[in-house]
């Protein structure tokens, strides 16, 4: 919880610096938001008549490419292209305010050339590794929900969704400093994944229950916008700065656990800065 907590306040202490690089995803994935099938779903779970409760709602609820139309698979690829170039950007502004001081833009833009490769394969990854999660979280709760009822169901269907919780972000957790480490060394892929994941292995628990709590929070949000948003454009401006929350607290919870893990002293901490 340590690095989810510092990740918060800086976040707080330098958000309108953070949300130039988060905006754009943050919109796209808002826009590929399956509203309906998030509204059935919860339906569903209120009622407690999990014999109503179908594949395609959890699927297009939980996934980044729910293939409900073409406007939500077109958002999804336009979001996950801009998350790519917005994160190379903001890893970039990170490390140079975390090493220096400095929070200025000057210089951020020509580190795109050295950030973008490792952060489309870092993406890439990430995204391969939810949607498989996605489907196989979907297949699950589809098959509890023909075999239980009632508050049976309400058990089996929390123990199974925790537990594909902990199983995709433990997966997450192996690969969690990878990018920094990659971009901060300049160590080859692999060599990166080695050395970052046994600095991780101490506090890999601690950085998976952070980033459990603060998921859980987040989905329990887009889900009560969901149901008691007036109209879908403040559903919509609400979903985009909850994800573009959630952007934010991902890679500055990911700088600076690298950062303290590997022994680098933060600039940005210092007082004689501005």
């Amino acid at each position: 919880m340590r690095y989810t907590i510092q990740a918060c306040k800086y976040v707080i202490k330098n958000f309108f610096y953070l949300l130039p690089f988060v905006v754009l995803p943050a919109l796209f994935f808002s826009v590929s938001t399956d509203e309906e099938a998030i509204g059935c779903l919860m339906d569903t779970l209120l009622a407690g008549d999990f014999s109503n409760l179908h594949f395609s709602h959890v699927f297009r609820a939980i996934s980044i490419f729910n293939f409900s139309s073409w406007k939500a698979v077109f958002s999804g690829v336009i979001g996950i292209v801009a998350l790519v170039f917005c994160v190379a950007l903001l890893m970039a502004m990170l490390e140079k305010h975390m090493r220096i001081g400095k929070r200025t833009f000057n210089g951020v833009f020509s580190k795109l050339n050295d950030n973008f490769i490792s952060t489309c394969g870092y993406a890439l990854l990430l995204l391969a590794i939810y949607e498989l999660w996605t489907l196989f979280t979907s297949a699950l709760l589809f098959l509890m929900s023909r075999f239980t009822t009632g508050a049976l169901g309400y058990v089996l269907g929390s123990v199974i969704y925790l537990g594909m919780h902990v199983v995709l972000l433990y997966a997450v957790s192996v690969i969690y400093l990878w990018l920094p480490c990659m971009q901060i060394t300049g160590f080859k892929a692999l060599e990166a994944l080695y050395y970052s994941n046994r600095l991780a292995n101490p506090v890999k628990w601690m950085i998976l229950l952070g980033q459990i709590l603060f998921l859980l929070v987040f989905e329990t949000t887009i889900c009560l916008c969901v149901l008691f948003a007036p109209n879908p454009a403040l559903l919509m401006l609400l979903t985009t700065a909850f994800y573009a929350v959630l952007i934010m607290v991902y890679c500055v919870r990911m700088q600076i656990a690298y950062f303290d893990l590997d022994n680098i002293e933060r600039a940005d901490l210092k007082k004689y800065y501005h």
